[in-house]
């Protein structure tokens, strides 16, 4: 005679393979919650996306470059106003950015026979123009924090002020946060700059909005550098 089986035990009764599936799901959790106490979770700040009328009031747009590891090639990065960050070209000899005029994004690019000034086309990246360097020219450092801007931390806070000391940011912030490049617009009314959240942010350089989130998924790079839209480049 066959045993009469427990309806209620054959209802919670988890089956085989799902037993494995939580076995797995638990441990990743408890994986998860190791990594946050030995290496800790960067609390980053909570931003809003850049609004409409910020859209419309911003001079121009911003270029960078940034390595691209999955291509092997460097991506001339632009983002407008209307938008976010696009890639117009990914390039071998693509280095850095040293202006953007009416004439095109100007860039220093390496090449076998030294290093060239090339002018590309702003919306599809393409050469324009290209003048040899005669020679190879010395890499600056990564900018940071510059333009008279400086970072300042004090009990668990980060503040940003500009060359007359007047306060631009200041919110709260893990030690670990950090602001990375920093680029003043060609008319002094805005800042753009990278965080550690590989954020491209935005504020008005005299501190009476707080900053916006214009683009994400910015990578580092040792020799990035933000460029906006209206900078003449140094005389090469």
């Amino acid at each position: 005679m066959s045993k009469t089986q427990d309806p209620v035990a054959a209802a919670t009764r988890i089956p085989r393979g799902d037993v494995g599936y939580l076995i797995g799901a638990a441990a990743l959790v408890v994986i998860v919650a190791i990594l946050a106490l030995v290496f800790g979770i960067i609390r980053t700040p909570a931003l809003e996306g850049l609004t409409d009328a910020q859209r419309a009031a911003l001079p121009g747009g911003v270029a960078w470059t940034e390595f691209n590891d999955r291509e092997g090639c460097a991506d001339l990065m632009v983002a407008q106003p209307s938008g976010g960050a696009e890639s117009l070209t990914c390039s071998e000899q693509l280095d850095r950015i040293v202006g953007w005029t009416e004439d095109g994004i100007i860039t220093v690019a390496w090449t076998d026979n030294g290093e060239n000034l090339q002018t590309r086309d702003p919306a599809t990246g393409e050469v324009l123009s290209s003048r040899n360097l005669g020679g190879y020219l010395d890499k600056p450092d990564a900018e940071g924090i510059g333009s008279g801007f400086t970072v300042e931390r004090s009990e668990g806070l980060l503040v940003l002020a500009n060359r007359s000391s007047t306060v631009v940011w200041e919110t709260e912030a893990d030690a670990r946060y950090k602001i990375g490049t920093l680029a003043v617009s060609s008319d002094g009314r805005w800042v753009a700059m990278t965080d550690s959240a590989e954020r491209l942010l935005v504020v008005k350089a005299d501190g009476s909005e707080p900053p916006a989130i214009w683009a994400t998924g910015v990578r580092e790079w040792s020799w990035r550098s933000v460029t906006w839209e209206g900078t003449e480049p140094p005389d090469i």
